[in-house]
């Protein structure tokens, strides 16, 4: 017969086992590690919408981001790898628009956007 901590410890030899097979199954199950975009409103005024697009052969995504303070950085997650490039709009404070594609020839999985007067810069 098997004494409490022979079972004891056969117990959290399951329980340990378990959460190992979890996270192995999980892993594969995840299509992949987002891509970090910082955003960073270097402008003196507030902007009104900031539309960040990309897409692959299998999915299309569009993140809206309004009301940007002057000033003000945002972090944003892409469901995409990098170097494959994503289109950044701003819509100024007088309907004017400005757009760029930045990322294309980044292998960080950490990007930053920055709107200023002149236009739309990346930091790859």
């Amino acid at each position: 017969m098997m004494d409490f901590k022979q079972l004891l410890l056969i117990g959290m030899g399951g329980v340990v086992l378990g959460a190992a097979a979890m996270m192995l199954w999980y892993g594969q199950q995840y299509p992949s590690r987002p891509l970090f975009v910082e955003v960073v409103n270097m402008r003196e005024a507030t902007i009104p919408l900031l539309k960040i697009e990309h897409g692959n052969d299998f999915s299309q995504e569009k993140i809206l981001l309004i009301q940007l303070q002057a000033g003000e950085t945002r972090w944003v997650t892409l469901n995409h790898e990098p170097g494959r490039g994503y289109s950044v709009e701003v819509q100024l404070p007088d309907g004017k628009k400005t757009e760029a594609c930045v990322g294309k020839l980044s292998a960080s999985w950490v990007n930053r956007v920055i709107i200023t007067n002149n236009g739309i810069f990346s930091k790859d």
